[in-house]
């Protein structure tokens, strides 16, 4: 009897310390797990993925669009939240809706479509990604920056691949660039407005008077002549 008592409390004993072990071990392992900043907002069917800034500044904005749409809504991050440069952040979007089953009322998640992503720097430059296919990113993406683009990289869930989307920004940037140019040549050049000076009336030259000549009447002599050639005179 005493036995079976000693063998009871050794296991009570041995049930105890396996019971703390666990709890040590819990909380050894909820202290150890990185806690990630949170863009937007965690629900249910929204995409959720680690996303670690490379570009080598501190983000300020993120600010997701369809190419179907024509701006950009508001800023994902808060007003005083910044992904620093070499920080990754949990990032959660909800993807665009495919709209209302028929039968079922119930709304589909919009498959294959592509998001066009604002990212705004610390310095105030604003970069595109032109396109990122957000459904098939396996959890982790890396945003950098070269060659004077913002691009993508993540491991494909359909291939396992990793996949940059370096060539299609530059590729955008170069299009973009020329679409530029073209208009700028395509606008007529301002008309100069030319003022005509209202022509000078010249005046019709004057007529010199000429100063009436006095005219001295000729004197005759009459008579007949002295001895000395002078005039004589009666």
């Amino acid at each position: 009897m005493k036995a079976k008592r000693v063998w009871g409390l050794v296991l009570a004993a041995a049930m105890c310390m396996a019971v703390a072990g666990c709890g040590q071990e819990a909380a050894e392992t909820a202290t150890t797990e990185p806690q990630y900043q949170v863009i937007g907002t965690e629900a249910e069917g929204a995409y959720d993925i680690l996303l670690k800034n490379s570009i080598g500044q501190d983000v300020t904005g993120i600010s997701v669009k369809t190419s179907d749409e024509e701006a950009y809504p508001a800023n994902m991050l808060a007003s005083d939240a910044v992904l620093k440069n070499g920080e990754t952040a949990e990032w959660f979007y909800m993807p665009e809706e495919a709209g209302e089953t028929e039968g079922v009322g119930e709304k589909d998640i919009a498959l294959n479509v592509v998001y066009q992503i604002q990212i705004t720097l610390a310095d105030g430059t604003v970069y595109e990604l032109s396109s990122l296919g957000m459904d098939d990113i396996d959890q982790n993406a890396e945003l950098c920056l070269e060659d004077d683009v913002v691009f993508a990289k993540y491991t494909s869930k359909a291939s396992g691949d990793t996949v940059s989307t370096k060539e299609q920004e530059v590729a955008a940037k170069a299009q973009k660039d020329t679409e530029t140019q073209e208009e700028v040549v395509s606008e007529p050049a301002p008309v100069e407005e030319v003022t005509q000076e209202a022509p000078v009336q010249q005046s019709a030259p004057a007529e010199t008077q000429q100063a009436p000549v006095e005219q001295i009447p000729e004197q005759t002599t009459e008579g007949c002549l002295t001895e000395g050639g002078g005039p004589a005179f009666n």
